[in-house]
């Protein structure tokens, strides 16, 4: 492709259709719509019973766990389905060097300086979140009976009911849905060395790593755990494994202690400052009076060989690069900026191949869901959907996950191709009046069902080595379903600019932005109020919706904030005349 084609690309496909050629003032709203229901999809964790949420309500309810699900299910990826059909839209009309120079101004420029404001101030509301209920989600998490699962026989320390949960196959090294630590780390994070010798008895892997990479070794010298580092150690624990971010123990032991409070107020843990300094003391002499091992021997009776360096240094860069959280609430952004370098590759296909309306026509068929729910249930298959979550994984670091990216550029792509096969007569959407009722009654329960075993009757339809397989298929056509339900309810409904919505359209990205550590402060504030879980839900909604509609329009819309994010926007002249415009004068 040559860069005069990449610039001047073939021309914008006609919308008859539609009155403005310009825009597709649905897609714009249903984007809009998008971000707007992240809100209320944030402000529904505290009340999801269920959910691992930061912050957990006194008040909640199964039926906010199924909302939050809902959403979660289909809301990104509908997100990115009209990120790339704007994105075809801009390139067809502008060319690729526009193209590039908006997305700059408007998505990377954002994304970079949201690392030094929304991130920092992320962690700060995480933070807030956890320790606000840190008593009282100890209080609830030892209230849980030791018989009911593997994680609340160890915090307990309940040897018989431990026994009891060891019987069944595959569970000594299996994760902490929540915390995504093996049996062994959870028992060295609450302080149970009897219950470390029974794992360990079991056989329980003492190298075994957790979803950061780390080890019980880790655990236990980060919490100043003598004993059972002593324990570990004898079992051949390898003092030199790296975590995801290149850790040792050793470091672990001599981390900041500030972490301590807030690990602690995640895990629902006590955790005494002056208890951890003296155990990592000790930790400190026990982990330095083991001889460090060559490269590619074995430490000690039963412990793993060191890797060699090489080898281990680009595996710890890399998963540190993909694991590390870096763009949390703003990780949308990064996968943007991602997506439309692998879309500038990609102009260079489009224009080679020569796409036109028609060729592109099988996009609007039916039998677009033949190839479209298996392409995407190939990356969702490595998702957590399936093992007791649901909806895609979220990949917050410099590298995104390949799968997570891959199964969002499917979305997007979809969405720019969609652009170029000139919709006029919106096929796409237009079984929209069934698609959604069956969608929202049929194919989501089951999903969910399948995904998570939420209502308990998914051992009663098909066996359980197949529940993963149905968990990826039914929430690969869930997500397809509702993009294109919503897409064609929207366009009935929407074909013309309304001045409210587009006003909605234009507040929606700082409000996305400005949401989150807004809204995990006030769910902090108010877990302990009384009152129905929906009620507070609702209440939480509308006065964060509220309150950051009233900052756009004070501190955004018409400041250099709102120019960064949206562009220049001009304040309306009022008339001097109380008379209205003669209809002569109208259009």
């Amino acid at each position: 492709m040559t860069s005069e084609s990449a610039h001047h690309p073939p021309p914008l496909p006609k919308v008859v259709g539609l009155p403005d050629k310009s825009r597709r003032h649905d897609l714009d709203a249903l984007r809009a719509a998008a971000m707007l229901l992240g809100i209320i999809y944030h402000a529904s964790l505290s009340f999801a019973l269920g959910l691992g949420w930061m912050v957990q309500d006194v008040s909640q309810s199964r039926i906010c766990y199924v909302f939050q699900a809902f959403v979660h299910g289909f809301r990104m990826q509908l997100f990115f389905v009209i990120s790339g059909f704007f994105t075809a839209m801009l390139w067809r009309s502008k060319g690729l060097k526009s193209l590039l120079w908006h997305r700059f101004r408007r998505v990377l420029l954002p994304c970079l300086v949201g690392l030094i404001t929304v991130v920092p101030a992320m962690g700060w509301a995480t933070t807030f979140g956890y320790q606000s209920g840190a008593k009282q989600r100890q209080a609830d998490l030892e209230s849980v009976p030791a018989r009911s699962n593997i994680w609340a026989a160890i915090r307990l320390g309940d040897l018989p009911a431990l026994n009891e949960h060891l019987r069944q196959p595959g569970l000594r090294d299996t994760q902490h849905p929540e915390f995504g630590t093996t049996p062994l780390t959870w028992a060295a994070l609450v302080g149970r060395p009897e219950m470390v010798v029974r794992l360990l008895e079991e056989g329980s892997d003492v190298q075994a790593i957790n979803r950061d990479g780390g080890t019980a070794l880790h655990a236990a010298a980060f919490l100043g755990r003598a004993e059972i580092v002593e324990q570990l150690l004898a079992k051949g624990a390898n003092p030199l494994a790296v975590n995801y971010t290149g850790d040792t123990p050793l470091k672990s032991a001599s981390g900041d202690i500030a972490w301590v409070d807030y690990i602690g107020g995640a895990l629902g843990i006590k955790t005494d400052r002056a208890e951890v300094e003296a155990g990592r003391k000790k930790v400190l002499e026990l982990l330095a009076a083991v001889p460090a091992p060559s490269v590619g021997t074995v430490a000690s009776p039963g412990a793993a060989p060191v890797p060699t360096a090489p080898g281990l240094d680009m595996r710890s860069i890399y998963r540190g690069l993909v694991d590390t959280p870096v763009f949390i609430l703003i990780w949308f952004l990064w996968f943007l900026v991602w997506l439309v370098a692998l879309f500038a590759a990609y102009t260079g296909v489009a224009v080679g191949v020569g796409w036109t309306a028609s060729s592109l026509r099988f996009l609007l068929s039916p039998s677009r869901y033949l190839w479209l729910i298996p392409l995407t249930a190939l990356p969702q298959w490595f998702m957590g959907s399936g093992h007791g979550e649901f909806g895609p994984d979220t990949s917050m670091g410099l590298l995104p996950m390949p799968h997570v990216l891959t199964y969002y550029a499917i979305f997007f792509f979809l969405g720019a191709l969609y652009f170029d096969a000139d919709d006029a007569e919106g096929r796409l959407g237009s079984t929209w009046r069934w698609l959604l009722p069956v969608t929202l009654l049929i194919v989501f329960p089951l999903a969910l069902e399948f995904a998570t075993g939420t209502f308990g009757w998914r051992d009663h339809l098909l066996p359980p080595d197949v529940h993963h397989l149905a968990a990826t298929l039914l929430q690969a056509s869930y997500a397809w379903l509702m993009t294109f339900g919503a897409i064609g309810l929207f366009r009935s409904i929407l074909t013309r600019e309304k001045p409210w919505i587009r006003y909605l359209s234009d507040s929606s990205y700082w409000m996305y932005l400005a949401h989150l550590p807004l809204v995990i402060a006030a769910q902090a504030a108010i877990r302990s109020w009384p009152g129905p879980a929906l009620v507070k839900l609702t209440l939480l909604s509308v006065v964060m919706t509220g309150f950051l509609l009233l900052t756009y329009q004070t501190l955004v819309r018409y400041t250099w904030i709102g120019v960064f994010l949206n562009g220049k926007r001009t304040r309306q002249k009022r008339t001097a005349t109380l008379n209205p415009p003669s209809p002569v004068n109208l259009g």
